[in-house]
């Protein structure tokens, strides 16, 4: 969809956060907007005051509406998109359901996906799997080390299309191809990504993918999406958590049984919903329904250009001050990391100027500018570390 750039000085008014602290920590979790918080407030009035019918069919628009919206952020259909609770309890529901497929063969990853998708794959080598971890390379994965992992008898590529330790963006096309050609598949955890780079899972060639919505989807905790491509569902990645409805056909359930049937018979849950397990959580759907039009509305290609801004100048300043930079210069996702050379001095200076950043694997100081933020909050920043 094609938008107009927006103004990105106005909307800065839509996050209060910005006015409380120079926030760059988005990465771990992204305020939401006085839009979403509207569209709860609206929600949690109808508990209140409203609770029982019309609530199901009120709100079942919504639930369909944020699916749909997500699927349109990622092009994907949105008969290939399921609810979910989290980004890892996705990936490892999906590996459950592939073990037939997985079976003698081998997956590939690499120590710059997410750790605790790391920790999963590392509780399987007790299983049997055969896992691959391909190793950074100055803190970059390399195409050449992906080539040499994946051979005829990879399965399946995980990756992380932004890597939370250093915003790196990975060559998923490149990857995807090579996975492809080897017969195996490609997962892709775009937690990191979603709402803050332009996802074309047909163009960049991701067969799965998931995602929470409390990063730059703008959302809650404890709601997200996943992402099965229509061939592979029910197929290659069966369900293994089950949800549905019975049919009794005996009384007192009916007073005419028909004996044409079983006593107790079910009809299998079709598409994406075989992969969802009760009801998604409404306050997720109703945040994730207006976060989801608002970042349509802006055009993550301009939220892209507008954050890319800030991340340059934080690539060119931090070193001159001593925090040499972990992300390669150019990369363009909407996370950065350097080096702390005293990472407790480093949080107090910045807590003590009211900026709010992360401090990850010991040493490494990590920023991630978002929609709302500015140069006065990168000046701010500089100021507390200088």
């Amino acid at each position: 969809m094609n938008v107009d750039a927006p103004d990105f000085t106005a909307l800065r008014a839509d996050f209060p956060r910005a006015r409380t602290a120079a926030y760059l920590d988005n990465a771990s979790s992204h305020p939401i907007s006085v839009h979403s918080a509207a569209a709860l407030h609206r929600y949690i009035g109808w508990l209140t005051d409203e609770v029982g019918d019309p609530w199901w069919p009120q709100w079942a628009a919504t639930r369909d509406e944020a699916k749909l919206l997500f699927a349109q952020l990622i092009n994907a259909r949105p008969e290939e998109i399921a609810f979910a609770r989290s980004t890892v309890e996705s990936e490892s529901n999906l590996l459950n359901g592939m073990g037939e497929y997985l079976a003698g063969g081998n997956v590939v990853t690499n120590d710059l996906h997410y750790g605790a998708a790391l920790y999963n794959y590392q509780m399987r080598l007790q299983d049997g799997l055969e896992l691959r971890v391909v190793k950074n390379r100055n803190w970059r994965i390399e195409l050449e080390d992906m080539a040499k992992a994946i051979d005829h008898n990879t399965r399946l590529v995980s990756i992380s299309l932004v890597s939370n330790v250093n915003g790196l963006l990975a060559q998923v096309k490149e990857i995807s191809e090579l996975a492809h050609a080897h017969g195996a598949l490609l997962y892709a955890d775009i937690i990191q990504a979603a709402g803050a780079v332009p996802i074309d899972v047909r163009a960049m060639g991701i067969d799965m993918a998931a995602c929470s919505t409390f990063k730059w989807l703008m959302g809650v905790k404890g709601f997200g999406f996943l992402y099965v491509r229509a061939d592979l569902q029910n197929t290659v990645v069966k369900p293994t958590q089950h949800s549905g409805g019975v049919r009794q056909n005996y009384p007192p359930w009916t007073a005419a049984p028909d004996p044409a049937i079983p006593e107790i018979s079910h009809t299998p849950v079709p598409g994406p919903g075989c992969y969802e397990v009760s009801y998604p959580s409404y306050e997720g759907a109703v945040c994730a329904q207006e976060s989801l039009r608002y970042i349509l509305r802006l055009g993550v290609p301009h939220i892209r250009a507008h954050v890319r801004g800030l991340a340059e100048r934080l690539q060119e300043e931090l070193p001159a001050i001593g925090y040499t930079s972990i992300t390669p210069r150019g990369n363009e996702s909407s996370i950065l990391a350097f080096v702390a050379k005293d990472p407790e001095a480093t949080m107090a200076r910045t807590r003590a100027a009211g900026v709010h950043v992360a401090m990850r694997y010991g040493d490494k100081l990590r920023l991630s500018p978002s929609v709302y933020n500015n140069h006065e909050d990168i000046d701010r920043l500089l100021a507390a570390l200088r």
